[in-house]
């Protein structure tokens, strides 16, 4: 799931910046935009999930599980929502475009505030999704250490990898930018799909120590 996650996460980074830079300008300040709106959504997303579940340590896996389903589902609606913001926005720069000379610092914190509108609430998606699973991992295994976010970090890292290379040499070609969203999307349904379905077959299981961990059901 995680190999998945990441894989979907850079697809969707690179595709987004591509057509931030088609509508607002194949500019270095507005790639730093692109990536800085995109890390700080993770940065955000990470915080609020992470202070998420140290307030809820002893809720049911169902509940992360759930939340995590949400996050993905999330995810995948930024597919069609944030190439629409960001046209739109290149669109009403365009009616108003006075005193917005192009590659001014108005312009391109005008085409910034676009950027984050878009992108940001859908990266925070992405940047909770690691805190949500290590959440979950520690309520379904009982003796789950802090070296699980090892395991987890590493495949999302692989996943990363094969999004940034794959979608770079292959999909956008072979595919378009519409196409290779659609896919990305698909992707993010099925792991939410997926964890959904296994939040509705977890059961309480006590731990060690005898307080209450859940377990999935045989």
């Amino acid at each position: 799931m995680f190999l998945v996650s990441g894989f979907c996460s850079l697809v969707y980074q690179l595709v987004w910046l591509r057509v931030a830079m088609a509508e607002f300008g194949v500019t270095t300040a507005m790639a730093s935009i692109v990536l800085s709106v995109f890390m700080a959504g993770l940065a955000l997303g990470s915080w609020a999930a992470g202070a998420l579940a140290s307030r809820w340590q002893s809720a049911p896996a169902g509940r992360p599980l759930r939340l995590y389903a949400l996050a993905e589902a999330g995810i995948a609606l930024g597919a069609f929502v944030v190439v629409r913001c960001l046209t739109y926005g290149h669109l009403r720069m365009a009616v108003g475009a006075a005193g917005l000379e192009w590659g001014s610092a108005s312009y391109h914190a005008a085409a910034a505030a676009w950027v984050t509108l878009g992108m940001l609430p859908f990266c925070v998606c992405m940047g909770a999704t690691m805190p949500l699973g290590m959440w979950a991992i520690r309520r379904l295994v009982p003796d789950a250490t802090r070296t699980s976010f090892s395991f987890l970090y590493v495949a999302n890292v692989v996943g990363a990898i094969l999004g940034t290379t794959t979608t770079a040499f292959f999909l956008i070609e072979l595919l378009g930018f519409r196409s290779t969203l659609v896919l990305a999307a698909g992707l993010n349904l099925c792991l939410a799909g997926a964890a959904v379905a296994l939040s509705t077959r977890t059961r309480p299981a006590p731990s060690s120590s005898g307080a209450a961990m859940t377990a999935p059901t045989s």
